[in-house]
C-alpha cells in the first residue's frame, strides 16, 4: 500500500517515502487517532490496512460527542443574528455526520440588536478584511451631509450593541472608525492594499480606552470616581476598565485610560451614584452636561441654574 501510494502521488506531487511512513506512524501513535494499522506482505509488496473493520480516524468517543453536542447547541444560540446565518449549514452538517442531538430549547442568549441597521453588511465587510480589499465607503453621519472615503479595512468591533469597522483612511492619514448603521454604500476599489501596522493586536490597540473612540493626541490620565454605598459593590464586581483599582474604604475606583466620549457616557449612566474626583477637566465636562440636563427640566426645577 505504501509503495503503491508513493508511486501514485509521485506522478502529481513530490512526496517522499519517508514522509508517508512518518504519516502512518503518526496515525498509529497520535492519541487523537490511535489508528489500528497493520502491515502485511504480498510477495515483494508491503501493504497497510486497518486491523479493525469500520475504523475511521474521524471516529469520536462518547465524551467527544457530548462535547460536540454542547458546542452545537451553543452555536445554535446565534440564531437570529444575520451575520451568523452561515452557522446553520455547519450545525446541520455536524448533526448529520456525527448523529449529534440538538434541541430547539433556548438555554443561552447573547445581547444583540437584531434590528440594527447596516448589520446586513457584516459578511461583505468581513470578506473585504480577510481578502485585504480596499473599499470606498459612502458614509452618512448624523446631521451632516454624506461623504465618501477610501479605507483599507482591518477590523470589525462591537461595542454597546453597535458594530464598527476600522481601517486606514488615505484621506485622513489615520485609522478611522465607522459604525455600520451609517454606511450607505460599499464599493471595492482597485488599488494596492495598505497593510495594517497600527492595530495588529486589537486587544492592545483598544486597551487604553473604553469603546472604540481613540481621540487624536489623547493621553492616558488617572481617573478617580467615587460611588454611592449601594452602587459601589456592582462597580467592584463588574469593572469599568481592566486598569480599575478599588478602594473599599473610600468607595472609589482609579482608572488609567484615555478619556473619550464612551467614558463620558458611561459616567453619565451612573447618574447620582457617582462623583468625579479626578481629573478636573472631566469633572467640569460632566458638570456642564448635567447643567444642560437640568435646564431641560426648567419647568420642574426653576431654581436649577448652576452646578458647582
Amino acid at each position: 500500500m505504501c509503495d503503491y501510494l508513493y508511486a501514485q502521488l509521485s506522478e502529481e506531487k513530490t512526496v517522499s517515502k519517508r514522509q508517508i511512513y512518518s504519516d502512518i506512524q503518526e496515525m498509529k501513535t497520535s492519541p487523537n487517532m490511535s489508528a489500528p494499522i497493520e502491515a502485511y506482505w504480498d510477495g515483494q509488496r508491503r501493504y497497510y490496512r486497518y486491523s479493525r473493520q469500520g475504523f475511521s480516524i474521524v471516529d469520536l468517543t462518547d465524551e467527544e460527542i457530548t462535547e460536540l453536542e454542547t458546542t452545537v447547541r451553543m452555536l445554535a444560540s446565534f440564531r437570529g443574528m444575520p451575520q451568523f446565518d452561515w452557522m446553520y449549514e455547519i450545525i446541520e452538517k455536524l448533526k448529520r455526520k456525527y448523529k449529534v442531538k440538538s434541541s430547539d430549547k433556548t438555554i443561552l442568549s447573547f445581547d444583540a440588536n437584531v434590528d440594527l441597521q447596516g448589520i446586513e453588511r457584516f459578511r461583505e465587510l468581513f470578506g473585504y478584511i480577510v481578502n485585504e480589499q480596499p473599499i470606498r465607503v459612502l458614509y452618512a453621519p448624523f446631521n451632516k451631509p454624506p461623504y465618501t472615503v477610501l479605507i483599507h479595512p482591518y477590523y470589525l468591533k462591537q461595542y454597546n450593541n453597535r458594530w464598527y469597522i476600522l481601517g486606514y483612511s488615505t484621506e485622513f492619514k489615520s485609522i478611522s472608525v465607522f459604525p455600520l448603521d451609517r454606511i450607505q454604500e460599499v464599493t471595492p476599489v482597485k488599488t494596492e492594499f495598505v497593510s495594517d501596522t497600527i492595530i495588529e493586536n486589537p486587544d492592545d490597540y483598544f486597551y487604553d480606552v473604553i469603546g472604540v473612540t481613540i481621540p487624536k493626541d489623547g493621553k492616558i490620565e488617572k481617573v478617580v470616581l467615587r460611588f454611592s454605598e449601594h452602587r459601589y459593590p456592582y462597580i467592584k464586581a463588574k469593572p469599568i476598565h481592566p486598569t480599575q483599582q478599588n478602594n473599599d474604604v473610600e468607595r472609589t475606583i482609579k482608572l488609567k485610560l484615555i478619556p473619550n466620549k464612551e467614558l463620558t457616557a458611561t459616567i453619565l449612566g451612573f447618574g447620582k451614584d457617582v462623583e468625579i474626583l479626578e481629573p478636573l477637566a472631566l469633572r467640569e465636562e460632566i458638570t456642564s452636561i448635567l447643567g444642560e440636563c437640568c435646564k431641560n427640566y426648567g419647568l420642574l426645577k426653576n431654581d436649577c441654574t448652576s452646578l458647582s
